[in-house]
C-alpha cells in the first residue's frame, strides 16, 4: 500500500486531453520545416528562371549573334546543360527528401505505436495494482464478516444453552418444590404421628393435653392463672414470640424467637411438676399448640378454686 511503481506514477498534466502528444509534436515540426525548405528552392528555382527569361529578352538583340558564334552557343548549351543538370540534382534532391519523409513518417508512426503499447502496459499495471488493492480489502472485509457471523453463531448457541439451563432449573426447582411440598406433608404427619405419641405418653405421665389454637395478637387463658399471649409470628421459619404470665407467681415468661415442637418448660409456685408449652404449627393469622399439664397441679388448683368459692359463700 505504502510503495508505489514508479512506473505507474504519472502527472495529470501530460494525460490532459487538451496537451499535444509529442510525437505528433516533433513530426509536425519536421514536416513544416521540410516543406518550408522545398518552398524555398522552390522559389530560389522560380527566380532564376525568371531572371533567366528577362535576361534573354533584355539581350534579344543578341541572340543571333550569341547563336552565330559557335563558342558563344557551346558556352550556352554547356550552361544549359549545366542547369538541366542543376534541375535533375533538385529533383534528385526532391526525391531523396520525400524517401526521408517517408521514412520519417515511418519512424514517428513506429514512435507513436510504441508510446501507445507503454500507455496500454501502465494502464494494464495499474489496472491490475487497482484490482489486487481491491481484492486485499475485500479479502479483510470478508474475513471480518465471517468473523462476525461466527460470533453471532456462538452468541446463538449460548443463547440456546442459557435456554436449555433455564428450563432445566425451573424443571428441577418445580421437582425440588414438589419434593419439599411431599417432605413438608411428611413432616407434618410426623408431627402428627408425634403429637399422638406425646399425648400417649402424657397419659402414661399422668399428665392432661390441653389443645388450643389462637390468633396472632390475641391473649388466652389456658388454665385459670395462665395466660398466654402471641405478639408476633413468622411462618416461613416456623418461629414466634410472646409472653405468658403466670398469675399464681406473679411473674412473666417472655418467648422470644421460639421455634415450633420446642417444648417450654416451666413451674407454678410450691415446685411440684413441670409444665410444658409446645407450638406445633405457625401460619400468617394463628399459631396451634398444646399445653401439658400435671393432673395432680390440675387438681389442686380445681380445689384452691372451690374453697376460693365456699368461703366466698360463707361470707
Amino acid at each position: 500500500m505504502g510503495y508505489m511503481n514508479p512506473m505507474l506514477q504519472h502527472n495529470e498534466d501530460s494525460w490532459s486531453a487538451n496537451s499535444p502528444d509529442p510525437f505528433e509534436y516533433h513530426r509536425h515540426t519536421k514536416s513544416i520545416a521540410l516543406w518550408v525548405t522545398v518552398a524555398v528552392l522552390a522559389a530560389v528555382l522560380v527566380a532564376l528562371i525568371y531572371f533567366g527569361y528577362r535576361t534573354v529578352k533584355t539581350q534579344n538583340v543578341h541572340i543571333k549573334e550569341m547563336f552565330a558564334d559557335p563558342q558563344m552557343t557551346t558556352a550556352l548549351k554547356q550552361r544549359a546543360d549545366a542547369a538541366e543538370t542543376r534541375i535533375r540534382d533538385l529533383a534528385g534532391d526532391w526525391q531523396g527528401m520525400g524517401q526521408r519523409m517517408t521514412k520519417l513518417e515511418t519512424k514517428v508512426a513506429a514512435q507513436l505505436k510504441e508510446g501507445r503499447d507503454y500507455a496500454d502496459m501502465l494502464a494494464q499495471r495499474l489496472h491490475e495494482q487497482v484490482s489486487a488493492e481491491m481484492d486485499s480489502r475485500t479479502s479483510t472485509l470478508d474475513a471480518r464478516l465471517r468473523q462476525v457471523e461466527a460470533d453471532e453463531a456462538n452468541q446463538r448457541a449460548q443463547l440456546t444453552q442459557m435456554q436449555s439451563d433455564l428450563k432445566n432449573e425451573i424443571s428441577t426447582a418445580r421437582e425440588q418444590r414438589e419434593e419439599n411440598g411431599r417432605d413438608l406433608t411428611s413432616v407434618r404427619q410426623q408431627e402428627e404421628n408425634n403429637a399422638h405419641g406425646v399425648a400417649s405418653l402424657s397419659q402414661k405421665l399422668d399428665r392432661r393435653r390441653i389443645d388450643f389454637e389462637m390468633t396472632s395478637g390475641q391473649n388466652r387463658e389456658l388454665l385459670p392463672g395462665l395466660t398466654l399471649q402471641i405478639q408476633g409470628v413468622n411462618p416461613k421459619r416456623q418461629r414466634y414470640h410472646g409472653t405468658l404470665t403466670l398469675q399464681q407467681n406473679q411473674r412473666t415468661l417472655w418467648l422470644r424467637d421460639q421455634s415450633v415442637q420446642e417444648p417450654v418448660r416451666f413451674f407454678q409456685a410450691g415446685g411440684g411438676e413441670p409444665y410444658e408449652l409446645v407450638i406445633t404449627d405457625v401460619t400468617k393469622k394463628s399459631v396451634v399448640g398444646y399445653l401439658l399439664s400435671p393432673v395432680k397441679a390440675d387438681s389442686a388448683v380445681a380445689m384452691g378454686e372451690q374453697a376460693v368459692a365456699g368461703n366466698s359463700t360463707r361470707e
